[in-house]
């Protein structure tokens, strides 16, 4: 049976999963699905192999804008060629479906990243899962994140436009994360270029834990168009630093500061922004602005080698849009188009 007649068969009455895609495009949102490239899906209903043609072709007909291809009850062997087949099948449907793959997931190319074609997959496939299930805890939180950290050498590359790596859902909302442990989360995904899927009761959901997935520093962050996943630089005080590079304005970047230990007080951290890798700054004497992507207020300006100092919470983040300050840096470019080199700029 192949899954577009079991859908209609046992959903959704007479209106069968088409009428489902109406109701949720009428609503103003994205329909997405969820297969399995295997003989099941993990939780035992059909799946996908052997009738990758048709249900490539259900899924135009239904109107889906998102599919997720789970790798349950399927050789890994054949996952490479099957989820390449799928992704041509979808392309020949014509219609635009965003494919999230999960195969990188079921084989253990942590010991040996050539084990995995990363070029076929990101030219196969818009995001992937390639490590284990997010849960609502801290510790689930924090193991993803440093498998970022401790695989960013193989990760960080194959990110950007098109295709990027999936870290899993957001678990903002729910029980199992305090405020700053949320703040983490949705942080350190929007460092990450991460795809955001927030998987809570929207319906229950606390305010604090819905300012923080609207965050609008935070979503531009996310999107912003470069697509560079951050870099992990070091850990300071047992504090990780991770800087981003970003793209919709020049001499831009994401910086953040992430404690990751439960026990204790506040952690000072005392750097330069030099310290953070920034990638081609301008030279001194320009000064950056600091403005906390939380608050949205301006934390203070600085020069690249001046040290400024921040308190990061136990298990919390403290994460700022670094950008020139715009007064001195357009005073700095017109005291050197003038010739006047080894003048200092005062900030406005």
């Amino acid at each position: 049976m192949s899954l577009s007649d079991w859908y209609s068969l046992n959903h959704f009455n007479n209106q069968g999963i088409e009428g489902l895609g109406e109701y949720i495009h009428g609503h103003g949102l994205k329909f997405g699905i969820y297969l399995d490239y295997g003989t099941l899906t993990c939780a035992g209903y059909p799946g996908s192999m052997n009738f990758l043609e048709i249900d490539s072709k259900s899924l135009a007909r239904w109107k889906v804008d998102y599919v997720k291809v789970d790798g349950c009850y399927s050789p890994v062997e054949a996952m490479p060629d099957g989820y390449e087949k799928f992704s041509r099948l979808l392309n020949e449907t014509g219609r635009p479906i965003v494919y999230s793959c999960s195969y990188p997931a079921y084989i253990p190319w942590r010991s040996n990243p050539r084990s995995l074609d990363w070029e076929r997959l990101k030219t196969n496939c818009n995001l992937w899962r390639m490590f284990d299930d997010i849960d609502d805890s801290w510790g689930s939180v924090l193991t993803i994140i440093n498998f970022m950290r401790d695989t960013q050498s193989t990760l960080q590359p194959i990110a950007g436009p098109g295709h990027w790596n999936d870290p899993d859902m957001l678990v903002i909302g729910n029980f199992g994360l305090s405020m700053d442990q949320q703040r983490v989360q949705m942080g350190m995904w929007c460092l990450f270029a991460a795809p955001l899927l927030i998987s809570a009761d929207m319906d229950h959901m606390d305010p604090g834990s819905e300012e923080i997935l609207k965050n609008p520093h935070l979503i531009s962050i996310n999107q912003d168009s470069g697509g560079h996943q951050a870099k992990y630089i070091t850990t300071k005080n047992g504090v990780q630093l991770w800087t981003r590079q970003l793209a919709d304005q020049s001499n831009t970047w994401a910086i953040a500061f992430m404690n990751p230990v439960s026990g204790g007080g506040p952690k000072a951290i005392s750097v330069a922004l030099k310290d953070m890798q920034l990638e081609s700054p301008p030279l001194e004497p320009i000064f950056f602005d600091l403005t906390d992507v939380f608050t949205g207020e301006v934390f203070g300006s600085v020069q690249l080698n001046e040290m400024f100092t921040v308190r990061v919470n136990p298990t919390g983040i403290v994460m700022f849009k670094v950008e020139v300050h715009k007064p001195a840096y357009i005073a700095h470019i017109l005291l050197q188009y003038l010739g006047l080199r080894n003048v200092s700029v005062s900030i406005i």
